[in-house]
């Protein structure tokens, strides 16, 4: 893993500038995954590995900048608005913290109903499924 390269406090607006922007695209991705739960079956399985995959790395991203405004937490001459700056960027990491656990937590429920699961289904689990007013697929084998 390479060292991490720390930032001057200077960076500080990039990071909230950032962060909000990241905030504002997981939310989009996650209203997309939200609408996807009456209709699981349109996502394949590579889909949902890879919104997994995406946000187990934004997970490590966040970790890295945990890391960043911790570091610069502990200078000791911040300004009053640095270290209200530096309180933003706290929240927003928090924030997309949640987030991402959001959608981590939602591309499980939606991995249980892919295309994947529906076309490995028998006709006869299908048929049960649509009589007991199931998704099909949601507890097929996997």
């Amino acid at each position: 893993m390479p060292e991490w390269i720390w930032h001057p406090i200077s960076k500080l607006e990039f990071f909230i500038d950032h962060t909000r922007r990241w905030a504002v695209d997981v939310r989009e991705h996650l209203e997309t995954l939200e609408e996807a739960r009456t209709k699981p079956h349109v996502l394949a399985d590579s889909d949902v590995a890879r919104i997994k995959r995406v946000c187990t790395e934004q997970a490590d991203d966040l970790t890295l900048f945990e890391e960043q405004a911790a570091k610069w937490g502990e200078f000791p001459d911040l300004s009053p608005s640095r270290r209200a700056k530096l309180t933003i960027l706290d929240e927003q990491i928090a924030g997309l913290r949640e987030l991402n656990r959001k959608v981590l937590g939602l591309a499980e429920e939606l991995s249980r109903g892919t295309i994947d699961r529906v076309m490995a289904a028998s006709d006869e689990e299908l048929g049960l499924a649509a009589l007991l007013g199931e998704r099909p697929g949601a507890w097929a084998p996997g």
